[in-house]
């Protein structure tokens, strides 16, 4: 079962899984990125390699959905 993926966490835009291959070795990676390109999410995504397609899609979207609390400076 796929995930859903969660809103852009700057800019509140839909996020989309994109899937491509390395030039160099042709091996598959995958990344989400939010579909605003005014955002600096838009460009700015980890990859993730090194397994196969599905698992490198998985672990992309698992990373996104990820919201971390940052406490309050005070």
């Amino acid at each position: 079962m796929e995930k859903a993926l969660k809103a852009c966490p700057f800019c509140g835009s839909k996020a989309e899984l994109k899937q491509a291959h390395y030039l160099e070795s042709e091996l598959p990676y995958s990344y989400v990125r939010c579909v605003n390109p005014e955002c600096s999410l838009h460009t700015n995504s980890a990859h993730f390699s090194g397994g196969s397609e599905d698992r490198n899609s998985q672990d992309a979207v698992t990373a996104w959905n990820q919201r971390e609390q940052i406490p309050a400076m005070h």
